[in-house]
């Protein structure tokens, strides 16, 4: 009986486990322009936030591909919808830089902005970001800064000379715009902006 007992929980506890692993998988919830992107829910500093990951092909880049269009301010603001700047600052090393981007919201919402740092390092497949605290870029009145972001872009290769690029991402949660508003931003943010990354990448 006490052998049937500990199977019986064995099987619960793995039951658990295996709805856990469902319920923390990636969701697809839009395609277009040949982007994918999914989303999940993670608890991140306290709250439960939406993470996000964004997949597409392109033809015949690496990794310095991805590394020089990032690092382009001019490009930046191209690429990255609703953004109103984006600036670089380099550092002393080469794989490591500074990124500040505004975006700007439709009312009632006040802008957003970030401060990124990114890494990337020779050899690797990715490159990282995450926030950082600099005095590059101070806070300013009346803008929401996006705190607690990290995320990756990664490159893999694929067929027919292509290679698939992984974006990923998550912030603190917000506590000023309703989910059925930041679900319409977010998603058609994410698909615009990639789409847009994917044209500019591929015309390097």
């Amino acid at each position: 009986m006490k052998r049937y007992i500990n199977v019986a929980i064995a099987l619960t506890a793995l039951l658990f486990i295996c709805k856990a692993a469902v319920a923390n998988d990636f969701r697809l919830v839009k395609t277009a322009n040949g982007v994918s992107l999914y989303e999940r829910w993670v608890p991140h500093n306290g709250h439960t936030v939406r993470e996000l990951k964004a997949a597409f092909e392109a033809p015949g880049v690496g990794l310095p591909d991805i590394i020089r269009l990032l690092k382009d301010a001019d490009k930046g603001s191209v690429w990255n919808t609703r953004a109103s700047q984006y600036k670089i600052t380099r550092t002393k090393n080469n794989n490591i830089w500074l990124n500040y981007i505004r975006y700007k919201l439709p009312w009632p919402m006040d802008d957003q902005d970030c401060s990124l740092k990114f890494e990337a390092y020779p050899g690797s497949n990715s490159i990282s970001f995450e926030s950082v605290l600099h005095p590059v870029y101070p806070r300013l009145k009346n803008v929401s800064r996006l705190e607690g972001t990290s995320g990756s872009w990664m490159i893999e290769n694929s067929a027919n000379n292509k290679v698939r690029i992984t974006y990923q991402i998550l912030t603190n949660k917000s506590t000023d715009v309703p989910r059925w508003i930041s679900d319409l931003i977010v998603y058609d943010q994410i698909i615009t902006m990639l789409s847009k990354f994917k044209i500019l990448l591929s015309n390097q």
